[in-house]
């Protein structure tokens, strides 16, 4: 008989149930893609608005990224520590005061500080995040839960520069954080409702200095970290892409912030299909093969970039979809790989996955900044420079004997 999703769940919920669980994890995964996403139409328009430059301007995107990593450096351990559900409340109400004090933002310093907090807040609620699907859902059905998350993550990105634009047709910027803080106020609720999911027995000891140690233990696994480089370096290009995407769109292209919203929000809808490709495709071909091919076809699509992708929005839009709806296929079997290869301490191995994740990421959004001849060139070269990287250590990680375990059948086993 097959099983409800009720079923999946290694400990009830029994106020958020199954269901309520999904939808808050799903709600505080979208957190920082629409602090992101929600913003970007309004960028190109903010130096003049603050009468600063431009890269000022992006210290308010770089500025979150960054202590967005930090902040679940810091809070992913405690998790570990003090349980699940305090470290989740204190995040979602620094996330709420932040995006509240951005609203209110009366000079562009003002605004990279209060962006500070805000980033702080969404970078706790996303190492505990990831960590809670770890402890809620059993082992087998957990890349199913992640895939979920995936697919409806890209309702966030697709949805937010649409919102965005339309706030900006009817009001400013600051109308944007202020949807944001109302949907911290919904999370805080839902984490209200939500039960623990670490017990008291599962919990670190130690002090403050001990429990930020297991970032360093974690850190030394090396199947984890090896597996977490190599397949963080999607980020690079694709933040890269958030960083300028409203320049290549509204000034290189000429399409405006309406056809900003609407070619951003095509390619995120597109990449919802990445997990079901993988989901048909995991039938009959191995961890290792897939993940070689999608390394193959993102290169190859940073290329394409470079040959046509400055000819027309089209062109530009249509490589980059490709390249990521690579990065979304592979996206969910990877990190429930990274989450098997530690059995304890899932709210530090959260941290450093999000956090590498995240701090590479950011690294991508400064060098897409550079002055390059354009900002399409300077994209395809990002994807053609890190997916050859990523390649080489894929191949030399497959030479090598360092363990890395995934979950088949319903038991871990090893995939090299």
């Amino acid at each position: 008989m097959a099983l409800s999703i009720r079923d999946w769940l290694v400990q009830p919920q029994p106020r958020l149930g199954a269901a309520g669980l999904i939808i808050l994890l799903v709600a505080s995964s979208l957190i920082t893609p629409l602090s992101l996403d929600m913003y970007t139409p309004a960028v190109p328009g903010m130096a003049q608005y603050f009468n600063t430059d431009v890269s000022m301007v992006n210290m308010t995107l770089v500025g979150y990224y960054v202590f967005f990593a930090l902040g679940m450096l810091f809070f992913g351990p405690l998790s570990d520590k003090y349980g699940r559900k305090p470290v989740l409340l204190a995040g979602v109400g620094l996330y709420t005061v932040g995006s509240a004090a951005c609203a209110i933002a009366s000079s562009i310093e003002l605004l990279i500080a209060f962006r500070v907090i805000q980033a702080l807040g969404a970078g706790s609620i996303s190492a505990v995040c990831t960590a809670v699907v770890k402890d809620s859902f059993q082992t087998y059905y957990r890349e199913k839960i992640l895939s979920i998350i995936q697919v409806l993550f890209v309702v966030g990105p697709a949805t937010a520069p649409v919102i965005g634009a339309g706030v900006l047709a009817v009001a400013d910027w600051r109308a944007t954080f202020l949807i944001l803080s109302i949907v911290g106020v919904a999370c805080f609720g839902l984490s209200l409702a939500f039960k623990e999911t670490l017990s008291e027995r599962e919990r670190s000891n130690g002090n403050f200095l001990q429990t930020m140690k297991q970032l360093v233990v974690v850190g030394k696994n090396p199947g984890f970290i090896s597996f977490l480089f190599l397949t963080s370096l999607f980020e690079i290009p694709f933040m890269g892409y958030i960083a300028v995407g409203s320049y290549i769109y509204v000034d290189f292209f000429g399409v405006g912030e309406v056809g900003y919203s609407l070619f951003f929000a095509v390619a995120a809808i597109l990449m919802a299909a990445g997990p079901f490709i993988w989901m048909v495709a995991s039938r009959c071909v191995s961890v290792i093969r897939f993940t070689t091919i999608m390394l193959v076809f993102a290169g190859a699509m940073g290329i394409a970039m470079m040959l046509v992708g400055q000819n027309s929005p089209y062109a530009f839009c249509a490589c980059f979809v490709a390249f990521a709806m690579a990065e979304s296929c592979t996206r969910p079997y990877c990190m429930n790989i990274l989450l098997e290869q530690q059995k304890r301490d899932a709210g530090s191995a959260s941290a450093l996955m999000n956090c590498i994740r995240t701090g590479i990421g950011a690294i991508g959004m400064a060098l897409a900044a550079l002055p390059w001849t354009n900002f399409v060139m300077g994209i395809a070269i990002l994807i053609v420079v890190f997916m050859s990287i990523a390649l080489a250590s894929w191949v030399a990680l497959l030479k090598s004997r360092i363990p890395l375990v995934c979950v088949k059948d319903e038991e871990p086993v090893s995939i090299l």
